[in-house]
């Protein structure tokens, strides 16, 4: 959440000052668009049809070239590898503990369990347990 957060404000920022599409599309609306798209998707990361919105709504913007630059287009490309064709449509996150180690545990597009340390720069880890099982046998909230 903390990724797609950062994504969306670097976009704001950025954005708006390169516009660079040669078609009908306004850069500034797409990127508002965008905006709003992420947010309903960060407080709804459950709903189909939020995910496909907000994907199209990343699939304008960098189709159109309303970016700032290439680190800004990296971001957009990494965000729609993220929430892929929104079958999935986003992490389901929970914090567990397990022999009393508490680590944040999501559910991963291939449904698995994986554990995330916060570090950004540090891919989390698949436990190779399905989440739900992963769960059951687990003390999360």
């Amino acid at each position: 959440m903390r990724k797609l957060m950062y994504a969306v404000a670097y976009v704001l920022t950025l954005g708006f000052a390169a516009c660079g599409s040669d078609d009908d599309v306004d850069c500034g609306e797409a990127n508002v668009a965008l905006s709003e798209a992420a947010v309903a998707y960060g407080e709804n990361q459950t709903s189909t049809d939020v995910c496909n919105a907000y994907r199209t709504a990343l699939e304008t913007v960098v189709i159109n070239g309303c970016f700032a630059d290439d680190e800004a287009k990296e971001a957009l490309e990494e965000e729609l590898k993220r929430i892929g064709d929104c079958t999935f449509s986003g992490r389901t996150c929970l914090s567990c503990t397990n022999s009393g180690i508490t680590q944040t545990i999501c559910r991963g597009e291939n449904g698995n369990a994986f554990i995330v340390d916060g570090d950004e720069d540090t891919e989390d880890k698949d436990t190779g347990i399905p989440y739900s099982r992963y769960i059951e046998l687990s003390d999360c909230e």
